[in-house]
Order: C-alpha cells, then sequence, then structure tokens
C-alpha cells in the first residue's frame, strides 16, 4: 500500500521539505523546481515528471510559477512532510531568478 498525498503551490516563494527515503515527488500539471540541501544539483520536473529521494532529506521546492504534485511513500512509513516557507540566501536567490 502506498501512501499519497497532493500539494498545490501558486506561489514562486521557496519551501522547504523533509522526506523520508524512497518519497517519490510526481508532478500534475505546471513545472517545480527543486534541489537538495547540501547539493548543487537542481532538479526541474515538469507535468507527469518524477524524482526519487535517494535516502531521508531536506529538499527546498517552488512552483514555476504554479504547480500540483504528490508525494507518494509506503503507507508503512509513519511520516507527514514538514512544510515551511524558507528564508531565501543568495545561492537559492539565483537559482530561482535563472528561472
Amino acid at each position: 500500500m502506498v501512501k499519497i498525498e497532493h500539494f498545490e503551490l501558486r506561489t514562486p516563494d521557496v519551501v522547504a521539505l523533509r522526506l523520508p527515503a524512497g518519497a517519490v515527488v510526481r508532478v500534475s500539471t505546471g513545472c517545480l523546481w527543486l534541489t537538495q540541501d547540501g547539493r548543487s544539483e537542481d532538479v526541474w520536473l515538469q507535468a507527469h515528471g518524477t524524482w526519487i529521494a535517494p535516502q531521508a532529506v531536506s529538499v527546498r521546492l517552488s512552483a514555476e510559477p504554479s504547480v500540483d504534485f504528490q508525494i507518494a511513500q509506503p503507507a508503512a512509513v509513519r511520516w507527514a512532510p514538514r512544510i515551511r516557507m524558507a528564508r531565501p540566501t543568495q545561492g537559492m536567490a539565483g537559482a530561482v531568478g535563472a528561472a
């Protein structure tokens, strides 16, 4: 069994999430910018694109300009995503502005 949670972002503000290992992020509509804390690579997901968390990880993401997406995980994991607004840093502001 898989637990799926649905999210909508209608703002380009950067938000932070903590994801468990193996969590799958799947975009339904729009474009999602995602980056892992401590890694320099950015991920851009278009509609029907997916990304899998390689291990428990903190990520930052943003809608470009809006996005509907899901996070899927095994139902046995007792976890709920923790979302918070992230404070922009110079590195993040440049990455978001480059979109």
